[in-house]
């Protein structure tokens, strides 16, 4: 009978000798993966930080100048050779035109429309996203200054905004009109004329200049969007690395530099993401 059970016992051993390698191997073959994630993790992190300190070297020396003029039709701004045969294609897209809905997007250290109080100016965003109705998460902003570009911004936001500010839907429609007309009649506009077309609508003199501190013909939200590109299978061009990021670039001479959330003045992202492999950019609102 003893020997019976010899076979059966060896077979079980065998089984949990079998199990015990098969876990240990596991247990190697999971920490040198852990490894390899970490090392990952490492390299895309201080990639990251190296594209995003590019970027932002390019905007302290490009900021102030003429902007417009430094960007190509497609929106690329540079392109920077890396070494190993990669190369960085940058591409800056104006995206002001889109109108605030958010009011806590609305930080206090930004510059913004001085002479509305940043109560007031959160209270316009709220009105906005009110006018927009169901059209505000998909044609509004959640992040930036309450003006927006004059000469980029829809008839939409001109007539949301508008009626944000004066609470009063037959004087707001009536302004907007005067505006919109106004606005695809010119290239330049000036305050005093802004203010006259509040003036000549009706509207009460402290709005006025409210109203008028809403446009602005020098944007100063910008959408980036950057690519590390480099020689992949058989020699092919292939995307590394995705980037996209939403800056606040300032442009008035009476703006100060600001240091928040960025490594030089002329940058404060107010937003830095990578994209997923395969996923393409996410649209601007309000900036095609």
């Amino acid at each position: 009978m003893r020997r019976a059970f010899v076979m059966p016992v060896v077979v079980l051993l065998a089984l949990i000798a079998s199990l015990t390698v098969a876990v240990l191997l596991n247990r190697d073959a999971v920490r040198h993966l852990d490894a390899e994630d970490e090392l990952a993790s490492y390299i895309d992190e201080h990639r990251q930080r190296g594209v995003r300190e590019l970027i932002a070297l390019w905007l302290q020396f490009s900021g102030q100048q003429d902007l417009e003029a430094l960007i190509s039709d497609d929106g690329l701004v540079f392109t920077l050779d890396y070494s190993g045969g990669r190369e960085l294609r940058v591409w800056l897209i104006e995206a002001q035109s889109a109108p605030l809905v958010e009011p806590q997007g609305l930080d206090p250290q930004q510059p913004s429309a001085d002479v509305i109080p940043l109560d007031e100016q959160r209270n316009i965003a709220e009105r906005t996203a009110i006018a927009l109705g169901g059209r505000a998460e998909l044609v509004g902003r959640t992040a930036g200054p309450l003006a927006v570009s004059l000469a980029s911004a829809s008839d939409e936001t001109i007539r949301a905004l508008s009626l944000a500010v004066v609470q009063n839907e037959a004087i707001a429609d009536e302004y907007a009109n005067q505006l919109i007309r106004f606005r695809n009649e010119r290239t330049e506009y000036t305050r005093p004329e802004l203010l006259n077309l509040a003036r000549d609508a009706g509207i009460a003199d402290d709005l006025q200049t409210r109203l008028a501190a809403l446009w602005t013909t020098l944007p100063s939200l910008w959408s980036v969007r950057a690519e590390l590109v480099g020689p992949g299978q058989a020699g092919r061009e292939e995307v590394v690395a995705r980037y996209e990021a939403t800056v606040f670039i300032p442009r008035e001479q009476t703006t100060s530099a600001l240091l928040t959330g960025s490594e030089h003045p002329s940058a404060w992202f107010l937003e830095w993401k990578k994209l997923d492999e395969g996923v393409g950019y996410t649209p601007v609102p309000g900036a095609y």
